[in-house]
């Protein structure tokens, strides 16, 4: 290297130097290729990137060259076009000057370019006047970053080139000859071609400095180290110092949490959070020590509170808002299995309107059988802003609901609904009297037991729903508790028999009586019951008489046309129970027969239907044989009368109802009405015969010479 002299640039005086760019027979001992950025290190250059696109800009260098102004050509201006070879790059940025004067370009010369483009007729003016702006902050920021920003665009169009990264390529894209060899070579030696590598690289001064540290170091991870970039060393090195300073805060909270001091490790845990928001092992981490503190601290704590009701399968979650004067916030509800914070779900994002109302959200379908717990985390820009507030520890288990009680004979019997995500009811029941006693279990169903036989007395049923919890293991709920009182029942009344007495107008009816309660037998007015059915709430059935004797009986008088349900009834204090019952019917005699002939071989009866029978027996005899028929009486009420076959003799015809065949009937009279035989035609005597009446009489009477 031969000794440099202020004013002098530099130059290689050894084998292939002379500036021409690495090329000759000294080749190999060229100077050392300059060092590309890794990455433009800028703020926004997704969108600085677009606009010089948008301008049919190629690299930023030609925003910082604007034309002379229109109709303008002053003394030592920029040099014309054919003049022009370029600007320098590898050694800072210059442009030309006046005469053979090189420019640095600094954050005056970029106010410079921007008056300029201000000041000519060229129609991107504003939009190179906007990028200048750019240009200027980022200049202002970083003094070499413009020289930065142009070599990472002129390497990146360089390995994009058609012809790839050559020397006339370069010369192309405005890079001065002595330097365009060795920007071309240094491009070929390694520089990432557009895709995974370069994307990142591209990215990385958005990400960084910020709270995303996560997508911070994956980019940096990702963006090719081809040269020696004390830049993205720096970065690298300031993302490393970050996450060691996590790794400190972690381990700090980690002690203080040993130590009792849950609130300060929350607090710990806390600005690791902050220092890399967009890590969720940082978040669950957080969150799992606000549920510690929760669980530790509880109503002690004089913070506020995330406060939770359940209800059924419906959880409603209340909290303060934020403080009046706060920047901004909005809140996300979360809810995570208890120990288990990584696992969150977001439930809702609310804005955090300051006022004096809490801040409420409802969950209408919670999972059900395992231990969760709901936290509420601040947010300021999408990022932690604060403390998680956390529940403590909730189990999903809904209780049965619509707990009815009635009683049965010998017992009573629950009905319930249970939520349709319970698999298993248990039922427990104990004696209120009882003390220390291990309660009795009882069958049931899902929706409901019947406790029988069980003795009078006061009782409590706790009733407990399970449900499907985690490692197949089954949660159960709280259980519900329901005080029953059992009454005691009288025994059922068996062996009622009736039969008629008098002149079978009445009927005699005799029961073996109860060993427990009281008998009787009543007129049942509605339909048949089953023996042993509960009536306690009728209000058709009868008072009971006193004691009854030890074979009691009754008579019953049974109206003509008449049918009546006489049951057996044993009642005990204010329960009854139904018996046997017997069925006495006493159906009408028929009235207003009357018979008649349709032809010489059908006859037909009309009469008076004799309610409440529902058959009647209509029989004729006559002419030696005698016949019968079994007559509804829906087809008799739509016919009207009773049709049947006859002979011409005179027969008797006998109607009578027929009683039920359960029932025991009264007998009724039949009527009787008759059918006289066909009438006999008189006999016809012979015919007198009339002479004959012939031509010759007609000619007698009307030829007058024929008399």
């Amino acid at each position: 290297m031969a000794q440099w002299r202020p004013g002098q640039r530099a130059a290689w005086d050894g084998p292939g130097g002379g500036g021409d760019g690495g090329k000759g027979e000294g080749s190999a001992a060229r100077p050392p290729l300059p060092d590309l950025p890794c990455f433009p290190a800028m703020h926004g250059y997704t969108k600085l990137r677009e606009d010089l696109a948008a301008l049919k800009f190629r690299h930023v260098a030609d925003a910082l060259r604007p034309p002379p102004p229109t109709g303008k050509t002053a003394f030592g201006a920029a040099p014309r076009p054919g003049n022009d070879d370029g600007f320098r790059v590898l050694d800072g940025l210059w442009f030309r000057g006046r005469g053979t004067r090189w420019v640095r370009v600094d954050e005056e010369y970029v106010r410079q370019a921007r008056d300029g483009w201000r000041a000519c007729g060229d129609p991107r003016a504003d939009g190179a006047a906007a990028v200048a702006d750019t240009l200027e902050a980022y200049a202002r920021h970083d003094p070499m970053g413009l020289r930065r920003l142009l070599l990472w665009q002129l390497a990146c169009l360089l390995r994009d080139a058609d012809t790839g990264p050559t020397e006339e390529t370069a010369k192309d894209l405005g890079v001065h000859p002595d330097e365009a060899g060795y920007l071309a070579a240094a491009v070929a030696l390694g520089f990432p071609e557009d895709g995974p590598a370069r994307e990142p690289a591209e990215r990385l001064g958005d990400l960084w400095p910020d709270r995303r540290l996560c997508r911070a170091e994956r980019a940096a991870a990702q963006v090719s180290h081809t040269g020696r970039d004390h830049v993205l060393t720096r970065v690298l090195g300031e993302l490393r110092a970050q996450r060691t300073a996590i790794h400190q805060l972690l381990d700090r909270a980690a002690r203080l949490e040993a130590g009792g001091s849950v609130r300060a490790a929350v607090k710990a845990r806390f600005e690791a959070v902050r220092r890399a928001g967009d890590d969720p092992a940082l978040e669950a981490g957080l969150l799992g020590a606000a549920a510690r503190a929760t669980d530790v601290l509880g109503a002690s704590d004089p913070g506020p509170h995330l406060d939770v009701v359940l209800d059924e399968r419906t959880v409603r979650l209340a909290w303060p808002p934020p403080r009046p004067g706060v920047e901004p916030v909005t809140f996300r509800v979360v809810r995570f299995p208890d120990g288990a914070p990584a696992d969150l779900t977001e439930l809702a994002v609310l804005g955090g309107e300051s006022g004096p109302q809490p801040l409420c959200h409802s969950e209408e379908d919670a999972p059900v059988g395992r231990a969760v717990r709901y936290a509420v985390v601040p947010l300021r820009q999408d990022m932690v802003a604060g403390i998680p507030l956390t529940s403590e520890a909730v189990v999903i288990a809904p209780e049965v609901t619509g707990v009815s009680v009635s009683l049965v004979p010998d017992g009573v019997r629950l009905r319930w609904r249970a939520d349709p995500a319970c698999v298993e009811v248990q039922v427990e029941r104990r004696a209120q009297e009882a003390v220390n006693v291990w309660p009795d279990a009882v069958a049931c169903e899902r929706d409901g037991l019947r406790d029988v036989p069980l003795a009078a007395g006061s009782y409590l049923y706790e009733i407990r729903c399970g449900y499907p919890g985690p490692e197949g293991r089954t949660v159960w709920s709280e259980g519900v508790r329901v005080p029953v009182r059992a009454e005691a029942w009288p025994d059922q009344v068996e062996d009622l028999v009736g039969r008629l007495v008098g002149d079978g107008d009445r009927v005699a009816l005799t029961w073996r009586p109860p060993r427990q309660g009281l008998s009787t037998v009543v007129a049942w007015p509605s339909g048949p019951v089953r023996p042993g059915t509960d009536v306690s709430r009728r209000t058709d059935r009868t008072t009971p008489p006193p004691p009854a004797a030890p074979e009691p009986s009754v008579e019953v008088a049974v109206p003509e046309r008449s049918r009546v349900r006489m049951t057996a009834l044993s009642t005990l204090g204010g329960q009854a129970l139904t018996g046997p019952a017997v069925v006495v019917e006493r159906p009408g005699t028929v009235r207003d027969l009357t018979a008649h002939r349709i032809s010489a071989d059908r006859a037909a009866v009309r009469f008076e239907w004799p309610e409440p029978a529902v058959l009647v027996l209509v029989a004729w005899e006559g002419g030696g044989r005698r016949e019968e028929r079994r007559v509804a009486r829906s087809r008799f009420l739509a016919e009207g009368f009773v049709e049947f076959p006859v002979t011409a003799d005179a027969c008797r015809v006998t109607v009578a109802a027929v009683p039920r065949p359960d029932a025991l009937a009264v007998p009724a009279d039949a009527a009787i009405a008759h059918v006289p035989a066909v009438p006999v035609p008189p006999r016809l005597l012979p015919a007198v015969r009339q002479p004959a009446y012939t031509w010759r009489h007609r000619w007698r009477r009307w030829w007058p010479f024929g008399r």
